[in-house]
């Protein structure tokens, strides 16, 4: 009885998750970040793929670029990241809303000196048509550089193309 209940189990995850749907996508958008306690406007634009399982389960994918020249100590400075996150969550009403969790690890330039952190966040998208989606996401990360360590808090708002 033991093996015919395995044998059951086995079967019902291997079917939730046999078909999947491949999904990659272009983005380009706008973020409110804080850095060094200064809140300013970065310009972001990356490349991502999910897959959607039958259970409507997702795990994806991005990486990410973004740029920003926020005014610190009255001298503006530039702040470049790269950035990488997986992700996963639950999509629903026909796959057109995905909510999801974030990890991510990013690579930062703050006028000339380099950071490295971990980060946690979550996100949603919304499905506009067939291959246009909407995207906002909450991230916090842990910096360390050099000279110190610090907070990077960023809220984006992205439009996919999706093919």
């Amino acid at each position: 009885m033991k093996y015919l209940k395995k044998i059951f189990v086995s079967s019902v995850i291997m079917s939730s998750v046999a078909y999947a749907e491949f999904v990659s996508d272009i983005h380009i958008g706008i973020s409110n970040a804080k850095v060094l306690d200064e809140s300013y406007t970065e310009f972001n634009g990356g490349y991502g793929f999910n897959k959607y399982f039958d259970s409507n389960i997702v795990v994806g994918t991005s990486i990410n670029f973004a740029y920003g020249n926020p005014n610190v100590n009255s001298k503006n400075i530039d702040v470049y990241t790269l950035s990488g996150d997986l992700k996963i969550g639950y999509a629903i009403f026909n796959q057109d809303l995905f909510v999801y969790t974030i990890g991510s690890g990013a690579l930062q330039g703050i006028d000339n000196k380099d950071g490295a952190g971990f980060g946690y966040g979550a996100g949603a998208d919304y499905r506009i048509t067939k291959n246009i989606a909407l995207n906002f996401e909450y991230k916090i990360y842990n910096m360390t550089s050099s000279r110190f360590d610090y907070d990077y808090e960023k809220a984006n708002l992205n439009l996919k193309y999706t093919f």
